[in-house]
């Protein structure tokens, strides 16, 4: 029995060793998305940047939030959403033009999302353009319904 529990107390720490070997740096994820032309590996880095809450990584994410696949956009508005300050205004100016402007309503929706997490003040007349112009209906549904949370506030 005293064998069986060495032994697993060793494996253990062996795969727990392995676990954070294989995990990569704050630095290489935000190399990846600078670097890397492979999609899936700059959407990895942007959602785990964003958990992680690397604010080191905003200026990074803002250029992909500009990129021209929309997977990666949508990825790093996601991550902003996260990483962004109220005072950060060079960000919220990103996150506000791709509510307003981007072709997908994925990314649209998830800029929304990120601008209600963010919270500043700087979205408000964004947030009304968008009400006005907005088609998707998933978009206007979750303006209304955050208008209706603030009035209940």
């Amino acid at each position: 029995m005293k064998k069986i529990l060495t032994f697993a107390i060793i494996l253990s720490f062996f795969l727990t060793a392995a676990v954070t070997a294989a995990e990569k740096s704050e630095k290489q994820y935000i190399a990846d998305l600078d670097a890397s032309k492979d999609e899936k590996v700059i959407v990895a880095a942007a959602d785990w940047l964003g958990k992680k809450e690397v604010k080191k990584a905003v200026v990074h994410l803002v250029k992909l939030a500009e990129d021209q696949r929309v997977n990666v956009r949508l990825h790093a508005v996601m991550a902003l959403g996260y990483l962004v300050s109220k005072k950060d205004d060079k960000s919220v100016a990103i996150i506000n033009k791709v509510m307003l402007n981007d072709d997908s309503a994925e990314v649209r929706y998830a800029a929304v999302l990120s601008s209600i997490r963010v919270g500043s003040k700087k979205s408000i007349d964004t947030w009304k353009k968008v009400k006005e112009s907005e088609s998707d209906p998933f978009i206007k549904d979750l303006i209304k319904k955050y208008e209706k949370k603030l009035k209940g506030k």
